[in-house]
């Protein structure tokens, strides 16, 4: 059986969730490190989310291993009075290249659009062109450029 799109269920999701944070943030941004510090804040985040109406978490569930997870919130902006952002997605890597981030990601335009969203945004590591050739598959485009300045 495929591995099936499910709803959060903290704290039973808790460790495989901040287990895939390593490969998320070390992956995607050079330098960073997954600390012990960041993976408590990171819980906490979490925790705290599962319990706004604004956020919502989903798993990606193969027979009880959690093998991936997508983290959604609706907000405003002074653009857009209501939009879907993505703030973080990952499937492991077994489970890559299947269809299910675009599982995921379809969980996700589900929710905004019950939610009252006109459409959805997310940020990507121009390094990650996997995840950015994902995203466009699944009708992102780019709209703007983010830009850093290191010091």
């Amino acid at each position: 059986m495929a591995p099936q799109v499910r709803e959060l269920r903290w704290p039973a999701d808790r460790d495989a969730v901040l287990s895939f944070q390593y490969e998320v943030y070390e992956g995607n941004f050079p330098g960073f490190r997954v600390t012990a510090e960041f993976l408590r804040e990171y819980a906490q985040q979490i925790k705290m989310a599962s319990r706004s109406p604004y956020e919502k978490l989903y798993v990606l569930d193969d027979n009880g291993q959690v093998c991936g997870f997508i983290w959604m919130e609706v907000r405003g902006t002074m653009i857009d009075p209501l939009i879907g952002y993505i703030k973080n997605i990952y499937v492991a890597p077994q489970w890559r290249g299947q269809g299910y981030a675009q599982a995921l990601l379809h969980a996700a335009d589900e929710w905004f659009m019950r939610q009252g969203c006109t459409k959805a945004s997310l940020d990507v590591s121009v390094c990650n062109e996997q995840a950015i050739n994902c995203y466009r598959h699944a009708g992102y485009e780019v709209t703007r450029y983010r830009m850093e300045k290191h010091y």
